[in-house]
C-alpha cells in the first residue's frame, strides 16, 4: 500500500511516506498545502470491509478531534476519503511518547511529573467539558514535543485498536492496566474513569512501574475491582508522600469518591509542589527523614503521614526510637525552624494549623460565591474540608463545627453534580454528549431534559423520586424542586409589577442596568406584557429568544449562582414555549396595537399611562411600530424606565 500512496495527493495533502500501521489503519507522513507536515491516518481496506462498527469508530475519532481545540490535544487538520476509505490528518508531534521516555529513563523526577501531568489535566478538563471521555489514557497515547509540551492523542478508537495481551510474566496487561473498576465491569463510564487512569499514569511516572501486576487481563480486572494500590513512596523511597494521597484519591474504587474533575487534580499538584518547595526552603528534607525512618522500621506509613503533617504545621514531632536524637530528622527540622523563628520569619504563622471554626468559615465563604472554581477549591486535596480532616483528630465526633464541615462537603459534591448536569445541558443531542455514570445519574439527566422541554409537572415528579437518593443527586433534586417553588414566586413578582404599574401609572424598574441578567429579564418582562396584551405570537418569540440567550450566555449562572434567578427565568421561558409557536399574523398584531392605543391615548388614568408605557416597551423594536413607539415615549417620558 505504501508504494501506491507515496507521492500521491489526497485533497490538500501530499503523501510523503508511511510512518506505521495498526490493526485498523495506516499512518502516513504527509504535507498540507500550507506547508505544514501532518500525520495522515487512513483506515485500511480489510478493516473497513470487515467491520462497519470499526469504520464508525474510526470516523468518530476524527469527529471528536474536530470538536477539541486545545494546545495539549493533537490538532485536526482535515477529514476526507480516498477510494472510499476514510482518513483524517492530524498534527504531527515531533518528539516522543511518554512511554518512550519512561522506557529510556526508567522513571521521572517528581518536578517533571508535576509539569507534564498538569498539562494533561488541562487537556482532560477541556475534553470532559465537551462531553468526551478518552477511555484509554496511558503513556503511549501522550506525546511530548521537543519544547516539553504534552499532547493527548488517540481519542475514541484506541481501546478498540489496541491488542490486550500479556507482554511478559508478571508484567501489566496492555490497556487493562489503566482501566477503572467501572470499565472492568463493562458499565457506562464518565470522566472519573479518565481520572482513575490518570492515577495509574501518575504512579507509573513516579515509580517506573504500574500499581498492579498481573499475568492475565482477568487477574488485572480483579485487582482493579478489589485490591488497594500500593503507595508510590513504598516503591521509590524518594517520592514525596503527598503524591501517595493524591494517587489513592484518584484510584478510589467508587467514581464518586475520586476528585470531581481534572482541574481539582491540577490544583492539588500545584499545592503539592508548593508544599515540597516550602519544606525544602525551610530546611526540612522530608524524603531523607522518611528514608531514615524506614531503616529503623519504627513508624508505619500512616503514622508518617501524620508526622509530615505536623512538620508542615510547625508543630512538635514525636520522639522516635532507634536513632540518636541529634541525628533524627525531626531534631534537625526543629532546630532549623527555631533558627528561622529567631530570625523573625514568622514560620509558625505560615504553617500554623487553622482552627476548625476557621476552616468551616473559609469553606462557607467559598461556597457562598457560587462559582465553580470556588466549589473546586472546597473539594481540592488542600481545601478546607481535607485540611479539617488532616489537622483535627476529633473528625469522627458529632460537634456543631463537624456537622458544618460535613454539610459543606455534601454541598460541594452536590454542586459538582450540578456541573455534570450543566455539561449534559450543553452537549445534549450532540454525538459527543456526556453519558450518565449510573442509573441514578441517568434519571437526573432525564429530569433535566423534561425541564428544558417545559414539561415542569413531569420534571417535578422525576425530581421527587430522586429526593431520597442522598448526596449528591438527592441534593441536586432539592435544588430543582426549590426552583419550581421559586418560579411561582417569580411569576407572582412579575404580576405584582404590572399591577403596581396600573396603580401608579409608571412601569417599575426591573433588575439594575449593570446586572448580568438585566437584558434577558427585560425580554421576559416584554414577553409577559405581550401575552397580557393578547399578542401570543410576539410573546412566544420573546420567550424563545430569552430562552436561547439563557442557554448560550448564562448556562453557568443557571446551575451555580446561589439565587438561581437565571434558572427560574429559563424555566419560565421553557414553560411558555412548550407548545409550537403560534402563527405570526402581522395584521392581527397591528390591530392589537391600534386598539390598545385608541383606548388609552388620552393617558388620563394610571391604567392608561401604564398601558401606553407597556406598548412602547413591547413594540419599540418591532418592524412597523418604531415611530409610534417613540411617539408614546416622548408623550410619557416620566412613566417608563427600561429595566
Amino acid at each position: 500500500m505504501a508504494e501506491k500512496l507515496d507521492g500521491k495527493t489526497l485533497g490538500p495533502f501530499t503523501i510523503v511516506r508511511r510512518l506505521g500501521a495498526g490493526a485498523m489503519g495506516v499512518v502516513w507522513l504527509a504535507d498540507h498545502n500550507s506547508g505544514v507536515r501532518v500525520a495522515l491516518k487512513m483506515m485500511n481496506s480489510g478493516a473497513a470491509l470487515a467491520s462497519a462498527d470499526g469504520r464508525a469508530r474510526f470516523e468518530r475519532e476524527a469527529n471528536i478531534l474536530r470538536q477539541l481545540k486545545h494546545p495539549n490535544i493533537v490538532r485536526l487538520f482535515g477529514i476526507g476519503k480516498h477510494e472510499g476509505l476514510p482518513y483524517y490528518a492530524m498534527e504531527r508531534v515531533p518528539g516522543e511518547t511518554l512511554a518512550d521516555r519512561l522506557e529510556r529513563r526508567g522513571r521521572l523526577a517528581w518536578q517533571e511529573v508535576v509539569e507534564l501531568v498538569t498539562q494533561l489535566c488541562a487537556a482532560l478538563r477541556h475534553a470532559h467539558d465537551q462531553g468526551v471521555v478518552h477511555r484509554d489514557l496511558k503513556p503511549s497515547n501522550l506525546m511530548i514535543t521537543k519544547e516539553g509540551v504534552l499532547k493527548l492523542a488517540d481519542f475514541g478508537i484506541a481501546k478498540d485498536l489496541d491488542v490486550t495481551q500479556l507482554t511478559s510474566a508478571h508484567s501489566a496487561v496492555g490497556t487493562a492496566a489503566y482501566m477503572a473498576p467501572e470499565q472492568c465491569r463493562g458499565v457506562a463510564v464518565g470522566p472519573q474513569a479518565d481520572l482513575y487512569a490518570l492515577g495509574v499514569v501518575l504512579f507509573e511516572l513516579l515509580t517506573g512501574r504500574k500499581p498492579f501486576q498481573a499475568e492475565s487481563s482477568v487477574e488485572m480486572f480483579q485487582k482493579h475491582l478489589g485490591e488497594k494500590p500500593p503507595r508510590a513512596s513504598s516503591i521509590c523511597l524518594d517520592v514525596p508522600h503527598f503524591f501517595d494521597i493524591l494517587i489513592l484519591h484518584l484510584m478510589e474504587k467508587d467514581p464518586d469518591n475520586r476528585p470531581p474533575n481534572a482541574s481539582v487534580v491540577a490544583t492539588s499538584l500545584a499545592q503539592i509542589q508548593e508544599k515540597i518547595n516550602t519544606l525544602e526552603s525551610a530546611g526540612v528534607n522530608a524524603a531523607r527523614s522518611r528514608r531514615m525512618d524506614r531503616r529503623t522500621g519504627a513508624m508505619p506509613v500512616d503514622a508518617r503521614d501524620k508526622e509530615a503533617a505536623r512538620l508542615l504545621r510547625g508543630g512538635k514531632s514525636r520522639r522516635r526510637k532507634g536513632l540518636p536524637v541529634y541525628r533524627s530528622g525531626w531534631f534537625v527540622s526543629l532546630l532549623l525552624c527555631a533558627l528561622v523563628v529567631v530570625c523573625g520569619s514568622g514560620l509558625w504563622w505560615l504553617f500554623g494549623t487553622p482552627s476548625a471554626e476557621t476552616l468551616a468559615t473559609r469553606a462557607e465563604a467559598l461556597l457562598a460565591s457560587g462559582t465553580l472554581d470556588d466549589v473546586e477549591a472546597v473539594l481540592s486535596l488542600d481545601g478546607p474540608v481535607q485540611a479539617f480532616l488532616a489537622h483535627h483528630e476529633d473528625a469522627s465526633a458529632d460537634t456543631p463545627v463537624i456537622r458544618r464541615i460535613r454539610a459543606i462537603n455534601d454541598w460541594a459534591r452536590t454542586m459538582d453534580a450540578q456541573r455534570i448536569l450543566r455539561i449534559h445541558a450543553r452537549t445534549r443531542g450532540n454525538k459527543l454528549k456526556v453519558e450518565p455514570s449510573d442509573a441514578v445519574a441517568a434519571k437526573a439527566f432525564a429530569a433535566l431534559d423534561r425541564e428544558d422541554e417545559g414539561k415542569l409537572p413531569e420534571a417535578a415528579l422525576d425530581w421527587q423520586a430522586l429526593a431520597g437518593q442522598g448526596v449528591p443527586w438527592g441534593g441536586v433534586a432539592a435544588f430543582h424542586l426549590t426552583d419550581f417553588q421559586k418560579l411561582e414566586l417569580l411569576l407572582a413578582e412579575f404580576d405584582k409589577r404590572w399591577q403596581q404599574a396600573r396603580i401608579t401609572g409608571r412601569l417599575p424598574v426591573g433588575l439594575p442596568a449593570g446586572h448580568p441578567l438585566a437584558r434577558v429579564e427585560g425580554e421576559v418582562w416584554r414577553g409577559l406584557l405581550a401575552e397580557d396584551f393578547g399578542d401570543s405570537a410576539l410573546a412566544y418569540h420573546l420567550f424563545d429568544d430569552a430562552k436561547k440567550k439563557l442557554a448560550m450566555e448564562h448556562l453557568d449562572a443557571q446551575f451555580f449562582q446561589p439565587d438561581r434567578l437565571a434558572r427560574r427565568l429559563f424555566l419560565l421561558c421553557a414553560q411558555k414555549t412548550r407548545l409550537s409557536a403560534p402563527a405570526d399574523e402581522p395584521e392581527r398584531r397591528q390591530g392589537i396595537f391600534d386598539t390598545l392605543l385608541a383606548k388609552n391615548q388620552t393617558a388620563l388614568t394610571p391604567v392608561e399611562r401604564a398601558t401606553l408605557a407597556g406598548l412602547a416597551l413591547v413594540y419599540e423594536n418591532e418592524p412597523g411600530f418604531e415611530v409610534r413607539s417613540r411617539a408614546i415615549r416622548a408623550l410619557l417620558p416620566e412613566v417608563h424606565t427600561d429595566p
